[in-house]
């Protein structure tokens, strides 16, 4: 069985209703963080399509959504290589060059020495063997966990300057995002080379539905990966108005969770019905909490005041829906 890597482009089928788009975070140690992501909409209930580029400034939590014809979205058939009007992004760089009535955005930044999530016949990305399943709603991939910035970026006159900062990329792709998730990342924890990606969402199955998650805790060179097809148990989660708590166990591996959410958000733009609208709330100046232990020795542990984080939709069904 074949399936593309999940950096690639997967909508050349021209299936609607249908959304790609890759998330790239560039942060700084001193909370200085923003989020670009580039994609491609396509109505499935109306002749409607376009390609867009969102620009989130974590500084101000002010989101720019730019709108571009499906003509200039041109994507490289095998890998990830995207030219978008006078715009390029690639797991090795990105080349901004916006000019609109609302934002003039500038710049280039290359990520050094990625570390994509482990893709492989038996698990073809994050998702393991739920990537072989075409009838999922939403698709997710890791391209990379942590790696090094250079260069810098002009939005509105004002310099972002990202040397020795910390890049993340991640995508989805299909028909609808999930109508509940809390989704959270950092690579900025008190010791270098941690980076932290944690993904629990309602997945509809067949007629029914169930919480799923992905969670990778990359220290160093190694990636610890809390997957259900790995063997991984939730044992507790909890939530209350400022604090979500998880716990997840995996042989003798145990790893908790506190995601805090932060004061400053920024309104995503998210597939729905008949255009792309303003949906998902995140901030990215959330605080992150983790401890990592095998048996009773503790392997990792850190505190981040600069993590991204969502909550979106009904949590207290995405918590009954793990017991």
């Amino acid at each position: 069985m074949f399936i593309k890597n999940p950096a690639q482009y997967h909508g050349t089928l021209n299936k609607r209703p249908f959304f790609e788009g890759w998330y790239h975070k560039i942060s700084m140690p001193n909370g200085q963080s923003i989020v670009l992501i580039p994609g491609i909409y396509k109505s499935g209930l109306i002749d409607y399509e376009t390609a867009f580029i969102m620009i989130f400034n974590g500084q101000n939590g002010n989101v720019d959504y730019i709108t571009f014809s499906p003509e200039e979205f041109i994507c490289h058939p095998n890998k990830y290589e995207l030219q978008l009007g006078a715009n390029f992004f690639s797991l090795n760089e990105i080349i901004l060059n916006i000019n609109t009535d609302t934002i003039v955005a500038k710049g280039h930044v290359q990520n050094q020495n990625i570390k994509p999530w482990p893709v492989s016949i038996l698990e073809p990305g994050c998702m393991g063997w739920y990537a072989y399943v075409p009838t999922m709603e939403c698709f997710h991939g890791i391209l990379s966990m942590d790696h090094h910035l250079k260069g810098e970026i002009d939005i509105n006159g004002k310099s972002y300057l990202f040397d020795n900062g910390r890049g993340y990329i991640e995508k989805d792709w299909g028909t609808n995002f999930p109508k509940n998730w809390v989704w959270a990342q950092s690579n900025h924890f008190e010791l270098p080379g941690i980076s932290l990606s944690v993904s629990i969402a309602t997945i509809p199955w067949r007629k029914s539905e169930f919480s799923g998650f992905i969670v990778g805790l990359q220290v160093n060179d190694f990636l610890y990966r809390f997957t259900p097809y790995r063997g991984s148990k939730v044992d507790l989660v909890t939530y209350n108005e400022n604090e979500f708590s998880c716990h997840f166990k995996q042989a003798d591996l145990d790893l908790q969770i506190q995601l805090y959410k932060g004061s400053k958000t920024g309104i995503l733009f998210a597939p729905d019905k008949f255009d792309m609208k303003e949906k998902v709330a995140e901030n990215l100046d959330a605080k992150i909490r983790f401890k990592l232990k095998k048996g009773n020795k503790i392997i990792a542990e850190g505190k981040s005041s600069n993590g991204a984080l969502e909550i979106i939709g009904d949590t207290k069904s995405l918590i009954e829906n793990f017991t």
